[in-house]
């Protein structure tokens, strides 16, 4: 059974139950589905990441890319089977990169720069990037989405600040981690805003298809 038929088939038992309307049933059914997907794509981050022994750096990157995706929207995958897929591997895969190359200071400030700089005009121009099973018409909600995305894109940039004041405290170079860390969630987001970003994951989402169909397994 897919994701979308069992939060389907809840909803409708609760509004058998409840006695609720078709318009509180809708609700009811997207917000499971947002939590249950939610909870997975954690729960599979933080087992994959703890395999590799970077539970807490693939975890920080993928609550980056999500908050952060909240606001800005972005290109979707085909089935949230294959959404969970490229997000533990975005996710994971950058985290074990990270923890094993040693980190200079002026090279992650250089970069943070840059990398600001750079996402600050890709959200201004192409963010609020909607579905097209969900497009966002009304421009009061297009600009306070493109609000938000750079107010939360600018609170990820503190963040990285006050790790940096405190790695030149400490010398504790888990604070670099996390913030290149921080980085990797904010490059792979706002990446898949543009069309080399959809084009991307276009790429990974037929191939994680083929590879489904090859072994005998087809997620809706």
């Amino acid at each position: 059974m897919s994701l979308e038929l069992l939060c389907k088939n809840i909803s409708y038992n609760l509004k058998k139950e409840l006695n609720l309307d078709d318009d509180k049933r809708s609700i009811i059914e997207y917000g499971l589905y947002a939590v249950i997907h939610m909870l997975i794509s954690i729960l599979s981050v933080a087992i994959f990441g703890k395999i590799f022994g970077v539970m807490y750096e693939a975890l920080i990157i993928s609550f980056v890319e999500a908050i952060l995706r909240k606001y800005s929207g972005g290109v979707h995958a085909s089935t949230p089977f294959n959404c969970i897929l490229i997000g533990i591997i975005v996710a994971v895969l950058p985290a074990y990169l990270i923890k094993s190359i040693n980190l200079n200071i002026n090279y992650i400030v250089f970069i943070g720069a840059i990398l600001y700089i750079t996402s600050l005009i890709i959200i201004y121009k192409l963010a609020p990037v909607d579905s097209p099973n969900k497009p966002i018409k009304k421009e009061q909600k297009i600009k306070k989405l493109k609000k938000s995305s750079l107010i939360v894109l600018s609170i990820y940039m503190i963040i990285v600040c006050y790790n940096i004041i405190m790695y030149y405290i400490s010398d504790s170079q888990t604070f670099l981690i996390y913030s290149v860390c921080i980085y990797a969630g904010i490059l792979w987001q706002v990446f898949t805003l543009t069309k080399y970003g959809h084009i991307l994951v276009g790429i990974l989402d037929s191939l994680l298809i083929k590879i489904m169909k090859m072994i005998g397994v087809e997620k809706e």
